[in-house]
């Protein structure tokens, strides 16, 4: 999904897919955020409020259901953490 780069602190980007109702958020921590259900209008807001963090925090955040794609499975660092977590257990 293409995200937009975004003018604040804590939400570096922000994309939307129409079709699925998904919206993804990328923070200034690193870590990449998938939430579905969005209706279009949540994701237009996004990108117009001055306060991004605190919208994403009050609006988004604990109302729709989430999953981490930081490291989606079969990305490197996914696989990586993976074979590490293997090889402990061995």
């Amino acid at each position: 999904m293409d995200r937009l780069p975004l003018q604040s602190r804590a939400v570096l980007s922000a994309g939307y897919d129409v079709d699925a109702s998904v919206l993804e958020v990328e923070f200034s921590s690193g870590r990449i955020y998938r939430f579905s259900g969005v209706p279009v209008g949540v994701y237009d807001w996004l990108l117009r409020v001055p306060n991004k963090g605190l919208y994403v925090a009050r609006n988004i955040t604990g109302r729709y259901a989430h999953q981490d794609m930081t490291h989606p499975p079969g990305s490197d660092a996914a696989d990586l953490e993976a074979l590490l977590e293997a090889s402990l257990d061995a």
